[in-house]
């Protein structure tokens, strides 16, 4: 067997020295370099990973919230009622919300409010009632002290809410009349309306207040209403204001009102 020489060792390619003295050269740099890529790799796996929701495990939560815990939902306005989910979420409203004529004022409000029909029905049947209890006792008084029978109606339904105030129901007074300064054998009560110092009539009826009433328009601040004769209702609901039966500046639009929304000019005839 021949020996075997080192000078027969197969030498590197001319690439392969290039190579090798580039690397003795450049070693430092590419240590620097890669330690660079290293943590630039790192970083951006922890980014992706900070992004990512944490286990059901590290939270304690169901796997089914996670989704939701992290949606950063609108804070729209609660419009829909809790108990009953998809239903919209309406005012209770009760019966003492309202006064008796308040859908006589406002044919609308129900709707537009969204109140129960029962409660309409039950205002305005207690308006319709007290127009049925005292609509003769109008019309007689209007033929004994020629004051239109509408305006009596409109003026009782309107001071005493259709019977449910307590100057009515308490007093019989339908009308807001105060007492004179020389009151004799009457009986008045405060109900504190303009001032704590008013006093009302206390009546035994409610005739004897319908009766008081038409005395009272025969008073000379109201002797010019009179020639306005029995079917001229907005001539006498301006009137009235004009003279100051009442301090409501739009005392005179509430009794006009009144008597067209319940068609109580019915009874001037």
């Amino acid at each position: 067997m021949a020996a075997y020489h080192l000078s027969q060792a197969p030498q590197p390619t001319s690439i392969a020295k290039e190579l090798l003295q580039w690397f003795g050269k450049y070693w430092f740099q590419m240590v620097i370099a890669f330690f660079v890529w290293q943590l630039y790799t790192n970083r951006q796996v922890e980014s992706s990973v900070s992004l990512m929701p944490p286990t059901a495990m590290q939270t304690g939560m169901k796997a089914e919230k996670l989704n939701a815990a992290f949606v950063d939902e609108p804070s729209f306005p609660k419009i829909f009622n809790e108990d009953s989910p998809g239903k919209s979420t309406k005012k209770a409203w009760k019966s003492k919300d309202f006064k008796n004529l308040s859908f006589v004022f406002d044919p609308e409000m129900a709707n537009r409010k969204g109140v129960d029909e029962a409660i309409v029905k039950e205002k305005n049947t207690a308006c319709r009632k007290y127009v049925e209890r005292f609509a003769a006792t109008a019309m007689a008084e209007m033929k004994q002290f020629g004051i239109p029978a509408s305006i009596t109606l409109a003026q009782g339904l309107l001071e005493t809410d259709a019977g449910g105030s307590k100057l009515a129901t308490d007093s019989n007074n339908h009308f807001g009349i105060k007492c004179r300064s020389k009151c004799r054998h009457c009986t008045c009560r405060n109900y504190s309306d303009d001032d704590v110092y008013d006093m009302f009539r206390v009546f035994d009826s409610a005739w004897e207040s319908f009766r008081e009433h038409s005395k009272l328009l025969q008073l000379d601040r109201y002797k010019h209403l009179r020639k306005l004769g029995t079917t001229d209702y907005e001539g006498w609901a301006r009137g009235l204001k004009k003279a100051g039966y009442a301090t409501d500046k739009n005392y005179d639009k509430k009794l006009i009102q009144i008597i067209e929304e319940m068609d109580l000019q019915q009874f001037d005839k």
